[in-house]
């Protein structure tokens, strides 16, 4: 039975949690907030400021998914650098650290076209890419780690195209047409699972793993279909050539995790 500590109890960290713990190992959590899933030994404080407090057991594996509470540049410092940063300081003082599943975006991509992948170079440009990777980096250099580059997540409360298409209906302006790369949470949640069984295992993992769907796709094909399949057309024009990037997964596309949700079409179908 291997202690695992999750630090972020989101969505992600939640479903996340859970899995393990019906896998039969021990689960501490760490979340700004004071509820947490039955099972869970939950350790409530906010590591961009309170004394850190830990679980006094070893901890086997530690996964960092970090969410600002600001979505300006500070708020990325604190939830990207600062927290982590705290976590790992505080983690130190009472054994060697163990290796770390940091969930980041592709976002530090940047605006560049082409398909990036894990060989590519970042060069991100706005501050959230620039903070992301810096924390990536930060966190290689102080202990085993896989950075987990993940592009749009949708899913179960993360409904956001939904709302576009109804918007759209109602007389709203469709989005400009540029390429885009989504995964379902499910499949966030199966990929970092799968990464911690690697490192459990004793087995090197990969130091960045990108979490993406094979299936990049225009934005307003997608709002299309969506459209389509809850039965009005919005009709919005399809080019030949679009901006953005079309990410791949190497990870992925070497079989060493199977998509439950292979393209949006697989994915958006459990939710409309």
């Amino acid at each position: 039975m291997a202690h695992i500590l999750v630090a972020g109890l989101g969505d992600l960290g939640s479903a996340l949690a859970q899995g393990w713990l019906a896998s039969g190992h021990q689960v501490s959590a760490i979340r700004r907030g004071t509820e947490a899933p039955a099972g869970i030994d939950l350790y409530p404080q906010d590591l961009f400021s309170d004394p850190v407090q830990l679980p006094p057991d070893q901890i086997d594996l530690l996964y960092i998914i970090m969410t600002p509470s600001t979505r300006d540049e500070a708020g990325y410092r604190a939830a990207y650098l600062t927290a982590p940063a705290r976590l790992l300081d505080a983690l130190i003082e009472q054994q060697p650290l163990p290796p770390v599943i940091f969930v980041s975006s592709t976002a530090v991509y940047g605006e560049q076209g082409g398909m990036p992948d894990e060989l590519q170079e970042p060069r991100p440009e706005a501050f959230n890419g620039r903070i992301l990777l810096a924390a990536e980096q930060e966190i290689s250099l102080r202990t085993l780690s896989s950075a987990v580059r993940f592009s749009g997540i949708y899913g179960p409360g993360r409904e956001r195209l939904l709302h576009q298409v109804n918007a759209i209906r109602q007389g709203g302006k469709g989005p400009s047409p540029r390429w885009t790369n989504r995964i379902h949470s499910q499949d966030c949640v199966g990929l970092l699972y799968r990464i911690g069984e690697g490192w459990l295992r004793g087995e090197m993992q990969w130091p960045v793993v990108v979490g993406t769907d094979a299936a990049p796709a225009l934005n307003v094909a997608v709002l299309n279909w969506i459209a389509e399949q809850t039965g009005q057309a919005i009709d919005l024009a399809e080019p030949d050539i679009a901006p953005g990037k079309r990410i791949r997964s190497r990870f992925i596309e070497e079989g060493n995790y199977k998509l439950s949700h292979p393209d949006y079409r697989s994915g958006y179908a459990t939710l409309i």
